[in-house]
């Protein structure tokens, strides 16, 4: 897949707050791209996740 494509399956994924495959499809399309914007949309989508999800991460 290309960076774009992972970057469009993050944003589905997203938008269906499934987190896992919304931050691994960023995180494949930061793999091919470093610079890509996925690396601001991964640290938007964690930031939402630490705010609502904050059980799962301070059990």
């Amino acid at each position: 897949m290309t960076e774009q494509e992972w970057i469009e399956k993050g944003k589905e994924a997203y938008a269906k707050m499934d987190w896992k495959v919304c931050l691994d499809s960023y995180a494949e399309a930061i793999k091919l791209n470093p610079n890509s914007e996925a690396v601001e949309l991964r640290k938007m989508a964690m930031n939402i996740i630490e705010f609502y999800c904050k059980d799962r991460f301070n059990p």
